[in-house]
């Protein structure tokens, strides 16, 4: 059989880097401007998309489901933002909140899906959860400090994602566990 590419690296990754970019925009550290935008249109957005795709080919429903999911996440993210910022229509910001609950919502189910995966990935899943859900209920509740808590959440989230990633990259190049992701939770 030929080897082919493990894609969710590149998946892992778009969602990793571009979850801790937005998050420092989340927390205050840095502004949401242009760089964001872009990182969400391409990185998060039309990579992850791609490694649907790719997943796809592979007969990976889990991996189709959560990269084509947080892939027009990220696109819809990008847009909404885009538009907001030249003035095309407003952003409300319970219409934000629920839209993160629903996405908070999806993330429960590939939670649980994730349970016979490695464990980094129930992990990560867990963090995105919470992430999501502090960010929608900050928004729905005006709570700044719930939506800043998720902004440092989101960071930690973004980097066990690019952790998983450079582990699966790691281990594959070098033939062995060089970074563990763990046993599922059930087998």
């Amino acid at each position: 059989m030929e080897k082919t590419a493990n894609p969710a690296v590149l998946g892992l990754l778009g969602y990793g880097m571009s979850t801790v970019l937005l998050s420092l925009a989340n927390s205050g550290v840095i502004p949401v401007d242009g760089m964001i935008i872009a990182m969400a249109f391409f990185f998060g957005g039309a990579a992850q998309t791609i490694v649907a795709l790719m997943n796809f080919r592979l007969g990976d429903t889990f991996g189709v489901v959560a990269f084509g999911g947080y892939s027009f996440l990220w696109w819809s993210f990008g847009l909404i933002n885009f538009g907001a910022m030249r003035k095309w229509w407003g952003v409300d910001s319970g219409a934000i909140g629920w839209y993160l609950i629903v996405w908070t919502v999806f993330t429960v189910f590939l939670l649980i899906a994730s349970f016979v995966a490695p464990r980094i990935l129930t992990i990560i899943l867990f963090f995105t959860m919470v992430l999501l859900g502090s960010l929608g209920l900050g928004a729905l509740s005006g709570s700044a400090g719930l939506s800043k808590f998720g902004g440092y959440e989101g960071i930690i989230t973004g980097a066990l994602a690019m952790y998983m990633a450079f582990a699966a990259l790691l281990n594959e190049m070098w033939g062995t566990t060089v970074l563990p992701l763990g046993t599922p939770i059930r087998k």
